[in-house]
């Protein structure tokens, strides 16, 4: 199956992308908890609330996952 994660829509993905750059800039022993992706978000234009909402839905959709408090990305294919 090739596209087996559930869909997000435009702002979760703009979400999705700001996060990616900023773990590809990210020193490799700098670690991304759900606190700091917020302010990231918000640093980007997002409300808190949203930025939130959003975080919560990579993860159930499975384009995050949490380990220990620290956000990390799937690998990809």
């Amino acid at each position: 199956m090739e596209n087996s994660r559930t869909p997000i829509n435009s702002s979760e993905e703009a979400a999705l992308d700001h996060i990616e750059q900023y773990l590809d800039t990210a020193d490799d022993d700098e670690t991304l908890t759900q606190e700091d992706a917020v302010a990231h978000l918000m640093e980007q234009g997002v409300e808190r609330a949203d930025a939130r909402a959003h975080i919560e839905q990579l993860l159930l959709k499975g384009y995050l996952y949490e380990v220990e408090d620290e956000l990390r990305l799937p690998s990809r294919p």
